[in-house]
């Protein structure tokens, strides 16, 4: 008597119809993760750019202009594209004595900043990020 494998013609297509319906939930999951870390990583850039924003116009003597271009200098370092570096209020004007907050806001498109065309984070248009620091 010869014997046969037993269920070997039922389990045929099974890992196919396995992987018809786990990759795109892998696929959706890894390029959402990509997505994410990029997004982080845009953050983490314009966290920087602001904290070195408000270091500069938070000194002693220093002017607006100046830290808006250390900002700036910052975002291009970093390679953010269209970023927007705002302070407020203004340090060189008499009404900013010491001990006064200066809050620098940095913003920047999302769009234009991530590794891909967004698909997963949309909905989001801008990223900003603000550093208060008190002037010297």
């Amino acid at each position: 008597m010869a014997r046969r494998k037993p269920n070997c013609r039922i389990r045929k297509g099974t890992a196919t119809i396995e992987l018809a319906v786990c990759l795109p939930l892998i696929v959706t999951l890894t390029l959402g993760a990509i997505e994410t870390t990029s997004l982080i990583s845009l953050r983490q850039k314009l966290l920087t750019s602001a904290y070195e924003t408000a270091r500069t116009a938070s000194g002693p003597m220093q002017t607006s202009s100046a830290a808006i271009t250390a900002g700036g200098n910052v975002l291009t370092a970093r390679g953010v594209n269209g970023g927007v570096v705002t302070i407020s209020p203004d340090p060189v004007t008499a009404a900013t004595p010491t001990g006064t907050e200066i809050a620098a806001t940095v913003t920047a498109p999302v769009a234009t900043n991530l590794c891909m065309r967004p698909f997963v984070l949309n909905g989001i248009a801008d990223l900003a990020v603000t550093v208060r620091m008190v002037r010297q």
